[in-house]
């Protein structure tokens, strides 16, 4: 019986502050150690790190999967409230179109919130997003 291999969909760099311990190089190479496929990049909130790690995967001879956590709001603040993330949504890249479409997104909770201690994204946006 042969096994399947595994791919890790929920990978942190260290552009994911206080989330991401390893450093974009030495995810390539556990991932070769590991005969991984492919991996996706879902930093929080961003995709800082994007460009360096697919160069890494691509020269480890890994597919780089790029993507990002959003911090989501699903109900609006009542007035007075601080208000803060109702969770969070994984979304991966799956064409430019997508990576578009992930920028936009990325960028809209710095641009956007209400929260400057914590960024987040109408949930409305995410679902207008969704090609790609």
């Amino acid at each position: 019986m042969s096994q399947r291999p595994f791919v890790h969909l929920r990978v942190r760099s260290p552009y994911s502050l206080l989330e991401g311990a390893l450093r974009i190089g030495e995810i390539a190479d556990l991932c070769r150690t590991h005969d991984m496929p492919a991996a996706a990049l879902t930093d929080t909130n961003n995709l800082f790190g994007a460009l360096e790690y697919s160069e890494y995967l691509s020269d480890a001879g890994v597919q780089p999967i790029i993507g990002c956590t959003l911090s989501v709001q699903i109900a609006e603040p009542r007035p007075g409230d601080r208000g803060g993330p109702d969770g969070t949504l994984v979304l991966l890249a799956q064409s430019e179109a997508g990576y578009a479409n992930l920028m936009a997104l990325s960028r809209q909770p710095f641009s956007t919130s209400n929260s400057p201690i914590r960024p987040m994204c109408a949930s409305m946006r995410c679902w207008r997003a969704l090609a790609g």
